[in-house]
């Protein structure tokens, strides 16, 4: 039992150890909203821990953005909706291009829910 206890402490601390991180600040992308069904303006910062992620950092990218893409707004800013987003970056990760993440960890998640008033503010003034 103790040898169990004292190896997974040693497993933890190498994994920590030789463990990288990436960070995405600032990832701008556009989901609907499931009340409205009108585009909504997400801005979400992350870390990624695992091994080697600075040479994968395109593919972890399109991973990131893939991800969020497949929730609803109202969803995403949820503590479960959150879960089940680090849940998914992993998987996909590993499933799309086979590069291991340990961890997410969600930094900032931003919703603007004013993007709709935001295009047609833009198309009347490009009409003027």
């Amino acid at each position: 039992m103790v040898f169990m206890k004292n190896f997974s402490i040693f497993l933890l601390l190498a994994i920590t150890v030789f463990a990288g991180q990436l960070r995405f600040g600032d990832i701008d992308t556009t989901i609907l909203s499931k009340k409205t069904a009108e585009p909504v303006d997400v801005k979400i910062s992350l870390v990624l821990q695992g091994r080697d992620l600075k040479e994968s950092e395109v593919p972890l990218m399109d991973v990131v953005q893939s991800a969020v893409g497949s929730f609803w707004a109202e969803t995403l800013v949820t503590s479960q909706g959150k879960e089940q987003f680090k849940k998914m970056v992993i998987s996909l990760a590993d499933k799309k291009y086979g590069i291991e993440v340990d961890f997410v960890y969600v930094i900032n998640i931003k919703i603007d829910t004013c993007t709709l008033e935001k295009i047609r503010e833009l198309l009347n003034n490009v009409r003027r």
